[in-house]
């Protein structure tokens, strides 16, 4: 059935993607997360021009569940039962975590690009990350004794999509890269617990199974 659309992706019913019936909705949504799961999980750097495209439809889909709740709590908005059965199908709430590893950048005047630890950028798109602090098995082009800066954060009063539940949803789940328990969220430093620079995948998951332990 052919669904009335649903306001996911803006407040206002008017924006474009708001128009699409339910099911092209949907349909938007598993194009768009099967393309930005081609993404490493292990991100060395930031082609923040080419996120626009994907923040515009996964990073407005957090951002509108966010201001459905906002609503509801400061100014008594009722629940729409349609858009949380929906929202029902994605949302992650809890810690996370992203691994960035070295890439190739130049410097001024060198011809030749080198690799190197990039800068964190805090731009505020949606970005990769991982409900498991356990990167030593089951993540390609990453090993357990190489050194990463690894972040971790907590979606707090926010939600990222669970990208496994939500593909199962849609009709394009990939059992490739059900391990990585990968959770679509954007790169905001305020939602940050801590960041560890030159850590190993096998001693960060030492250290979270310590601290589990206490």
């Amino acid at each position: 059935m052919n669904e009335r659309g649903l306001p996911l992706f803006d407040g206002n019913l008017d924006h474009p993607l708001n128009q699409l019936s339910l099911d092209n909705q949907k349909w938007l949504l598993a194009i768009t997360m099967h393309q930005f799961r081609e993404f490493p999980l292990c991100g060395g750097g930031y082609d923040e021009e080419g996120l626009r495209f994907y923040d515009g439809v996964l990073g407005n889909l957090i951002r509108m569940r966010d201001e459905m709740r906002r609503a509801q709590n400061e100014w008594g908005m009722q629940e729409m039962p349609e858009y949380e059965a929906f929202a029902s199908k994605w949302v992650y709430q809890g810690d996370i975590y992203r691994v960035i590893g070295e890439a190739y950048v130049y410097d001024d005047g060198d011809d030749e690009p080198h690799m190197e630890m990039p800068e964190i950028k805090w731009h505020g798109m949606v970005a990769s990350w991982s409900s498991s602090f356990d990167f030593t098995m089951n993540f390609n082009h990453m090993y357990a004794d190489s050194k990463y800066t690894i972040i971790h954060a907590n979606t707090g009063d926010s939600a990222g999509i669970d990208a496994n539940k939500f593909g199962k949803y849609l009709g394009c789940y990939s059992p490739y890269t059900e391990g990585e328990n990968e959770v679509i969220f954007p790169m905001k430093k305020e939602f940050v617990v801590n960041v560890y620079k030159d850590i190993t995948p096998k001693a960060f998951k030492e250290l979270m199974e310590s601290e589990v332990k206490e």
